[in-house]
């Protein structure tokens, strides 16, 4: 990934040696790097170099990633997903990924949207309408979870929101059409009671504390950030818990299986 203090080594050292354009290669902008290497005697490059040091100085980490790592951010949290659980129904849309409704020139501040599927939300809602209080009340958590989603302008928070809900989706599909004692149901109830409608509590929390410029809360919103982080861990060993019990459930059918056909003289 690339970082801020790494373009600005390089776009210093362009400088020294003359506005090589150091940090166009770095940024992955090769054509542009050998514009500025081919036309380097003419000096034009070593006045853009001066422009993209003074760029880099003066824009946020935010930003720099916003332009220059976005699809870092993605891949990584569409691989992670991929590799581990394979929760990749709630990540397929396109437009679920709609980022970045206002793209900066200078660089100074960013500005994050998120625009959510509508059609597969409403597909979801119909798939459930006939669900029991339990399944209805998760939809709902999940449902303005989404919409606080639109609010949050840090790309990296608003990944992290995003896979936590999908999580919790992940653990609602897995509770629909179950016993009320399985296993699945049982952990969903008790995250109802506690722990998501507190974490829905903390990221507008987080939403009304970034809007805010007359209190220094960094310190408040790192907490709401690990918070995001420990409840994604939760979800995690949650669905965990719930495919070991749905291998248990298929093991132990297949040893009934078995005895039956062995008492039928069939194997």
């Amino acid at each position: 990934m690339k970082t801020r203090f790494k373009a600005i080594i390089c776009s210093a050292l362009s400088l020294f040696l003359g506005g090589i354009g150091i940090q166009k290669f770095y940024l992955g902008q090769y054509k542009r790097g050998v514009l500025y290497v081919v036309f380097f005697f003419t000096g034009i490059p070593y006045l853009l170099c001066v422009v993209d040091l003074l760029r880099f100085i003066f824009m946020s980490d935010d930003a720099f990633n916003m332009k220059y790592n976005s699809s870092y951010f993605t891949e990584e949290y569409s691989n992670n997903n991929d590799d581990k659980y394979s929760y990749t129904n709630e990540l397929d849309s396109d437009k679920e990924r709609e980022v970045y409704a206002n793209r900066f020139d200078n660089a100074v501040e960013a500005q994050y949207s998120y625009v959510d599927d509508v059609e597969n939300k409403e597909n979801t809602k119909n798939n459930y309408n006939t669900e029991d209080e339990l399944i209805c009340k998760a939809l709902q958590y999940h449902s303005s979870i989404n919409e606080c989603i639109k609010s949050i302008t840090d790309y990296e928070f608003a990944s992290n929101v995003r896979q936590l809900n999908s999580l919790f989706m992940c653990v609602i599909d897995k509770s629909k059409n179950c016993e009320d004692k399985s296993v699945s149901r049982r952990e969903l109830g008790k995250m109802l009671e506690y722990n998501i409608p507190t974490i829905l509590k903390l990221i507008n929390s987080y939403i009304d504390l970034s809007s805010s410029k007359t209190i220094n809360n960094n310190n408040i919103i790192s907490d709401i950030k690990d918070s995001v982080s420990a409840v994604i861990e939760y979800l995690k060993k949650v669905l965990e818990n719930i495919q070991k019990d749905d291998i248990m459930d298929i093991t132990s059918d297949i040893d009934v299986l078995k005895t039956t056909l062995r008492k039928g003289g069939y194997i």
